[in-house]
């Protein structure tokens, strides 16, 4: 047995039907040789049987606290069947990218069921060449990207011939509690939860005096962290239905990028985004002459920490939308990047531990309902961020499940009331894989936003080829005047190629 962190717990206070709290990834998979969709489906609920028990989150449900007062339990779900979790739907004809996407987006509209393990593995066939794709979606509640990642040590192999990986230490059960355990577990929570505050408490409030006195010194200051975001058609509550588009960039060329520019991966593609956001709302003519600025998630976990939960915080980054030139709206959005990562370690130091007080839960699923009926930046007329954008690191070497190849590796992620948009890039294999999710209603082309980003790296490309980089004349045509080639496994706008990937 488990108690739920705050913030995980929070993911489940906070759904409801119009905001599923799912993430997910999509994988295109080669099968092996021989090898039918049907029967691929049937193998690999053995295959995923046999490594459920080593990976937390497949094999635990939710118990809630029977008080109502405390936060709710992982326990072991004594009547497991994969069945429940893992199932194949055909994508429309002819099977191709738009088609995938639009499979996707219906599949992310859908809450998980909370009588089973919060998991599901979607099989969906139909795709050119005998390939299929998975669906492979998982509930915030259970961990976040970074546990993810480390989840396919066990769930996948390294080559196409694997064998069930060991388990790093014995596997516990899990049995449900009774109302005298729970009481137990509530009461050894909130003792634990208080001694770390005590002990924790000098730290924390070094580190809020030397927030503080950051915030008054102005050649430091806050950076984002407290200005209002601009109002735009993307800031709005949210309902159910959901857009989705993906793409690609190659991940040597980003590299180059970032260390010609001494900035990092994620500048880069925080650039890319901004100049992706500012290409789309102009055309919508609801540019705003401020700078956009995205939430970004970042990790808090200790390296080799792969524990499934959430060990996250959020940090504000300007993207630089109001610079037109994309080389410097580049180093606009690495000194804003720069401010809020020494801002957000800062902040993260003076937080207190999460705590459990009696009532919490019921407090917290009120104020959450609240949101859901009139979200705050409604109610106050004031925005925290405009848009949602992470950046995972995912697994360096090609990965295999049940003897398929895993060729793709495309983020789904969760809008939010507020933040109707959410750009999630993940790195697999030499790519980096990105995923626009959307909510209908607040942006129903997704895929324009997906084009604009493509658009955008070869703008910055260029840009930085031009004016920055010292890089060899021959082996970049576009400084002689060509246009810059787009990178292979790009998309054009409206494109009806096939899903392929190199």
């Amino acid at each position: 047995m488990k108690t739920l962190s705050a913030t995980d717990a929070n993911f489940l206070y906070g759904e409801t039907q119009s905001t599923p709290m799912t993430i997910a990834s999509v994988q295109i998979m080669k099968l092996p040789a021989g090898s039918s969709a049907t029967s691929f489906v049937e193998q690999l609920k053995h295959y995923l049987a046999e490594r459920a028990h080593l990976v937390p989150y497949m094999t635990n449900k939710i118990q809630w606290d029977k008080s109502w007062l405390g936060r709710p339990n992982w326990v072991r779900d004594t009547q497991f069947d994969i069945n429940n979790h893992v199932q194949s739907v055909p994508v429309a004809a002819p099977g191709k990218r738009r088609e995938l996407e639009q499979a996707v987006a219906r599949l992310h509209e859908q809450p998980m069921d909370r009588n089973h393990p919060l998991w599901r593995l979607v099989v969906i066939t139909g795709l050119p060449d005998g390939h299929v794709a998975y669906y492979n979606a998982v509930h915030h509640a259970c961990l976040d990207g970074v546990a993810g990642q480390a989840s396919y040590n066990y769930t996948m192999d390294k080559s196409p011939v694997g064998q069930v990986p060991a388990a790093d230490g014995p596997v516990e059960a899990r049995p449900q509690l009774s109302l005298a355990e729970h009481a137990f577990t509530l009461a050894g929570t909130m003792m634990n939860e208080f001694v770390q505050n005590v002990f924790g408490a000098p730290a924390r409030l070094q580190a809020a005096g030397r927030l503080v006195q950051r915030s008054m010194n102005p050649s430091q200051g806050l950076g984002a962290l407290l200005q209002p975001a601009p109002a735009t058609p993307l800031n709005r509550s949210i309902d159910r239905g959901r857009t989705y588009a993906t793409g690609e960039f190659k991940l040597d060329t980003v590299k180059r990028l970032s260390k010609a520019t001494n900035s990092s991966i994620n500048d880069v593609f925080l650039t890319i985004c901004g100049g992706a956001l500012r290409r789309y709302l102009n055309r919508k003519n609801s540019l705003p002459l401020r700078s956009l600025i995205a939430a970004c998630p970042v990790s808090l976990r200790r390296a080799g920490d792969a524990t499934n939960n959430n060990q996250v915080t959020l940090m504000k980054v300007a993207l630089g939308t109001n610079v037109q030139d994309p080389a410097q709206r580049l180093l606009e959005v690495r000194r804003s990047a720069r401010v809020a990562r020494e801002v957000t370690a800062l902040a993260a130091e003076a937080m207190p531990p999460e705590v459990t007080l009696p009532g919490a839960g019921i407090t917290t699923r009120a104020i959450a309902q609240l949101a859901n009926t009139m979200p705050l930046a409604e109610l106050l007329g004031a925005q925290a961020a405009n848009v949602l954008i992470s950046n995972v690191p995912g697994p360096r070497e090609t990965l295999y499940s049940n003897g398929a190849r895993m060729m793709s590796h495309y983020p789904v992620s969760i809008p939010a009331h507020g933040m109707g948009v959410n750009i999630t890039v993940q790195s697999y294999a030499g790519q980096l894989w990105f995923g626009v999710t959307a909510c209908a209603r607040t942006m129903p082309d997704a895929d324009l936003l997906r084009d604009d980003m493509l658009l955008e790296f070869a703008a910055l490309h260029t840009a930085l080829t031009a004016d920055i980089l010292d890089l060899d004349p021959s082996n970049h045509p576009e400084k002689a005047g060509a246009q810059p080639q787009v990178e292979a496994g790009f998309v054009a706008e409206n494109d009806d190629s096939a899903v392929k990937v190199a």
